[in-house]
């Protein structure tokens, strides 16, 4: 009886720890998507960390065509995430807070890839996303998924976080709060 006691409990545990979690193909990019226990991951951990931010040209929910490379010499928040992740949805209205400060010395976009492993078309999403409290938080449409790929985006939410000159400083697995994020921004070059 105390090993189903101990083993339930843990269970439990888990699942009120666990963040959206996707494991990559080469193939596809996003596949395999599953539940597992949330993990920081400190920037000198990741493999990104210091390398060149991979470009890419994504179209907004106004089908007005985003570069990354636009934003060179500016500062660069991203942040990867699903509608059907609760973690990323209990994050996204603090961040709409941070979108909508007018001091901040950074850019803020996000990324979805709609009609991939269960998430939302970008039909379904603009009417989702019309009754969310967040409207003001830009969202990039990545249906194909290459940027997940390209960014090494195993679990959800991801933020990456972008240098001035085009570099990742730091890769966050997890929701991260506004005042950490700043944090994170201001010690990037």
């Amino acid at each position: 009886m105390k090993f189903i006691k101990y083993t339930c409990f843990s269970i439990l545990s888990i699942a009120l720890l666990s963040a959206c979690s996707m494991e990559q193909s080469s193939e596809s990019g996003m596949n395999n998507m599953s539940n597992q226990t949330m993990t920081n991951t400190t920037s000198s951990k990741h493999p990104l960390v210091g390398k060149e931010a991979s470009d890419f040209e994504l179209k907004d929910m106004k089908g007005n065509t985003v570069k990354l490379s636009d934003y060179r010499g500016k500062k660069v928040y991203l942040k990867f995430w699903a509608t059907w992740c609760g973690p990323c949805r209990q994050s996204m209205p603090e961040l709409n807070k941070l979108v909508e400060e007018k001091d901040r010395d950074f850019e803020i976009l996000t990324i979805m890839a709609p009609g991939l492993q269960g998430e939302k078309t970008e039909e379904e999403f603009v009417k989702w996303f019309d009754q969310q409290d967040y409207k003001s938080v830009p969202v990039l449409y990545n249906p194909d998924g290459s940027s997940f790929a390209d960014y090494q985006v195993r679990s959800i939410p991801t933020e990456v976080f972008i240098d001035s000159h085009g570099k990742i400083g730091h890769v966050q697995l997890g929701a991260i709060s506004n005042e950490d994020a700043k944090k994170i921004i201001k010690d990037l070059q």
